[in-house]
């Protein structure tokens, strides 16, 4: 609680008092007339000493901006004073304090942007750290701007170093400078909090992803230096479990089979299943072990499997909310988290050994953010992440929605359900995960989501998918499509007066290694919840029977669908609003009566539907893959009108174009995508001379967009 003061009198405050309180209605200011003051707001704090006037720049929002603490015994002199209207009349009648005040609140300000600055380094120098630990937490720029020019900012900072004389005998004849400099500063002092509080969330937020704790602790003080400290600790905490870790998978491999021994066993104890249960699964289990034809599709063995598919995602979930919280966990527990791994009498010992090296590989920062499977669900359970959607195409939200309209659950349950991260780690789990896993899996009659060496066709070495070799694909598919990230997203910027303007964007996805082996990829998610901006959701097994480049392309061309129907909404098909999707719809719908195909190109269409089942998106992935297999490489392989839809939608990248200007075949193709280009940066280049000329200030987001139309 603040001191209660006398007013017009001299205050004695004892060490730690509180004279201030932020948020508190302004009641006074005053000045130091001994001792010292510390002021901190918005994650940063400043020392006022001797001479100091304060509270001037709070009076001007009737509200103080942060909390003033007393650092040392100190004497106060106190004046009442709670608006505007009343500062005017205290300078009005009190002209030996006008100079005093506007030098206060100068020194104020320059010190609290010299605080700014130094926060804003801070948090630029941390960056990388956040990236490595996969803090998804961003800073936007115009949240750290300052809306006025720099040129005011220098002004006053070089006003702060005029010694306080002069400004006394510069003031004293004049209340209203005194007024229009005090009420100025006021509020570029209020932009500088607000900027640093920005900042200040944005530590806060990154630190709680990765620590599950609050940055400040009871009674902390802002500053630099505390959240060295406070970091500093955090790595270190992040190091020792980062040996404990290493240790625990520092098992020489001549003692791996040896650690590994009655891995199910191991497994089971870990996820803490009821011995009753431990008992089923052990002989469900065994019963698989001991068959002969373990791809069998006999209905004796479709139900082994179909039994050790049931406990498998719940002994998956017991082991990962175990493991969320434990720094040393068992190898054969790892090595299920990972891989799917279950008893080593279901693998070779080479191939054990494989995946257990595999496990200690690091990568450096990819591009594309590519997960495991627990660590996808520990974003989830750390609050970074939301979860998937369902089968339903109901995201989390929807689906606890849907629950209390249907009596479910309770309005009270929904609002808790919300916010708990255990269960939504639960629905990614029971929708998400156990989905994916049987669709890359690819083989519907034989399945079983624990990792068997007979279904495993080749060397280990050959068809595990390492985090690098996706990002390194999905990279290589960039180079020949290079719209395939670049979304074109809503942005405004009032403060700039942009109401509302659509810059392009580069969304990298979200890529996630599930525990199976498989022979297909999942395009799972377009983007995450409504907003257009957010990343896609790409299921890959972590061991691959097939080309890793096949499983990119297909996932990515799908992707190029999916996307189009979520930007295009109820038109997705519909050819007054051209699109990827409407364009290559009409195409399809009416190709028997067009007259740019002939009788055999027409036939090779049915054929093609036929083989695609109908399914429209499939159909166009049969020609997407044409297109980035063979036409990039000017192997006709598509008919005149398809080629004419993809390069306008899908474009090759200039040094491919320039390569095809030579064939006549690709004349009409290229010149679509020429024009759409050309228009997009005249447009862009206007827009851009409109705002110089009138001498607005023009985002760097108007710039990247007209350099990705001219450059392309």
């Amino acid at each position: 609680m603040a001191a209660v003061l006398r007013m017009k009198e001299l205050n004695q405050l004892k060490k730690d008092t509180v004279l201030f309180e932020q948020g508190s209605p302004v009641r006074c200011i005053g000045i130091v007339i001994k001792g010292s003051v510390m002021v901190q707001s918005g994650g940063i704090r400043r020392i006022a000493g001797k001479g100091a006037m304060l509270g001037v720049s709070d009076l001007f929002f009737q509200e103080y901006l942060g909390d003033y603490i007393v650092t040392e015994d100190t004497f106060f002199y106190a004046f009442p004073a709670e608006n505007a209207g009343e500062w005017e009349n205290f300078l009005e009648s009190n002209p030996d304090y006008r100079g005093i005040a506007v030098h206060s609140a100068a020194v104020e300000f320059a010190e609290y942007v010299r605080e700014k600055e130094a926060l804003c380094r801070f948090a630029a120098d941390l960056k990388g750290y956040f990236e490595q630990n996969h803090v998804t937490e961003e800073l936007a720029k115009e949240d750290t701007a300052l809306p006025f020019q720099r040129v005011l900012i220098a002004n006053y900072r070089e006003t702060a170093k005029v010694p306080l004389e002069i400004h006394k005998k510069y003031y004293f004849e004049s209340r209203e400078m005194a007024l229009y400099q005090t009420e100025q500063i006021s509020g570029m002092t209020r932009a500088v909090l607000q900027a640093s509080s920005a900042v200040n969330r944005y530590l806060e937020n990154c630190y709680r992803s990765m620590a599950d704790e609050d940055l400040y602790e009871p009674g902390a003080l802002f500053g630099i230096a505390y959240l060295k400290r406070r970091f500093l600790q955090l790595q270190k905490i992040q190091e020792e479990n980062r040996k404990a870790k290493a240790e625990a998978l520092s098992v020489p491999l001549e003692k791996l089979m040896e650690v590994l021994k009655d891995s199910m066993l191991q497994i089971l104890k870990f996820a803490g299943i009821a011995p009753k249960d431990q008992k089923e699964i052990i002989a469900s289990v065994q019963a698989f072990v001991d068959e002969k034809d373990r791809m069998s599709t006999q209905d004796e063995i479709r139900k082994i499997k179909k039994q050790i598919t049931t406990y498998f995602f719940q002994i998956y979930q017991n082991c990962v909310f175990r493991w969320f919280d434990n720094a040393s966990v068992p190898i054969a527990v790892q090595l299920f988290l990972n891989y799917g791994y279950l008893d080593e009498r279901l693998l070779d010992e080479e191939q054990i050994r494989f995946l257990y090296m595999q496990m200690q590989e690091t990568h450096d920062k990819l591009e594309c953010r590519i997960y495991t499977m627990p660590e996808w669900l520990k974003e989830i359970y750390e609050g970074r992440k939301e979860p998937s959607r369902n089968n339903f195409e109901q995201d989390y939200r929807d689906f606890l929605r849907e629950e209390k309209r249907t009596g479910k659950i309770t309005e009270k349950q929904e609002a808790e359900y919300l916010e708990d991260n255990r269960r939504k780690v639960i629905f990614e789990i029971e929708n998400m995960f156990t989905s994916n896993n049987k669709i890359v899996n690819g083989k519907l009659s034989t399945y079983v989501p624990i990792l068997y060496k007979d279904e495993i066709y080749g060397h280990l070495d050959r068809l595990y998918l390492s985090k690098k070799q996706i990002c390194d694909e999905i990279i290589e598919l960039e180079k020949k499509d290079f719209t395939i990230f670049q979304r074109e997203v809503l942005y405004t910027n009032p403060e700039l007066k942009i109401d509302k303007e659509y810059v392009i964007k580069r969304v990298y996805p979200d890529v996630i290694l599930t525990p199976v082996y498989g022979t297909a990829s999942s395009m799972w998610q377009e983007i995450t919840g409504k907003k257009r901006d957010t990343p896609g959701r790409f299921i890959f097994p972590v061991i691959a029977e097939g080309e890793l480049d096949k499983l990119v392309t297909k996932a990515f061309g799908r992707f190029h669908w999916e996307y189009c129907r979520c930007e295009q909404g109820a038109s997705w098909n519909n050819i007054q609003y051209k699109s990827l999707t409407s364009e290559y719809m009409d195409y399809i719908q009416y190709y028997r009566k067009n007259h740019d195909l002939t009788e055999e190109k027409r036939e090779k269409i049915k054929a093609q539907i036929l083989k695609a089942r109908n399914n429209s998106r499939e159909i166009f992935l049969i020609d997407y893959e044409l297109w980035i297999y063979y036409e990039s490489k000017a192997a006709l392989k598509l008919n005149k009108v398809a080629r004419l839809i993809l390069a306008a939608y899908c474009p090759f990248n200039k040094e491919i174009r320039e390569m095809l200007k030579s064939n006549a075949a690709f004349a009409d193709a290229l010149m679509a995508h020429q024009k759409i280009f050309g228009e997009k940066k005249r447009e862009w280049e206007m827009r851009i001379k409109r705002r110089e000329n009138k001498n607005l200030e023009v985002p760097q987001e108007f710039y990247d967009t007209y350099r990705y139309y001219a450059d392309n």
